[in-house]
């Protein structure tokens, strides 16, 4: 058990879901977020995108989030006022509102992949109905 707990904690020493405390700036890459939130703002108690903020909240960090590539360490944080704004050209981020924002890294931590959720559970994967996209960003 010892040995297992070692190798998370050094998964997650390698591969950081977020730099602390500070905000990082990220670069819309893929084209669902060049259409709905451009380049964003993120840090582990706000999300930035378009003009608009959602407060965040750790809820916890999951050395195994379910990816249709396998298993990440990967952030998952409540967005503790619920919503969904209009962000770019109109679009919105989930068409209800969003409770969950889930980030990890990928491409050697030059990537950051956001998943956004709006089911009351805290989200194990990216399936299910709540899930209502995905993002990539860059540096």
């Amino acid at each position: 058990m010892r040995r297992t707990g070692l190798m998370i904690a050094s998964l997650l020493a390698a591969c950081p879901v977020l730099a602390a405390p500070g905000v990082e700036r990220w670069s819309a890459t893929s084209t669902t977020a060049m259409a709905i939130t451009g380049d964003i703002t993120l840090s582990p108690t706000r999300l930035s995108a378009a003009g608009k903020s959602f407060p965040l909240a750790i809820a916890a960090d999951d050395p195994a989030f379910g990816t249709t590539t396998g298993p990440v360490p990967a952030r998952i944080l409540k967005v503790t006022r619920p919503a969904d704004p209009v962000l770019l050209r109109g679009n919105r981020l989930c068409g209800s509102p969003v409770r969950w924002i889930v980030v990890y890294r990928s491409d050697a931590g030059r990537s950051l992949n956001l998943a956004a959720f709006t089911g009351e559970a805290r989200p194990t994967g990216e399936s299910g109905p709540s899930l209502c996209g995905t993002f990539l960003y860059g540096r």
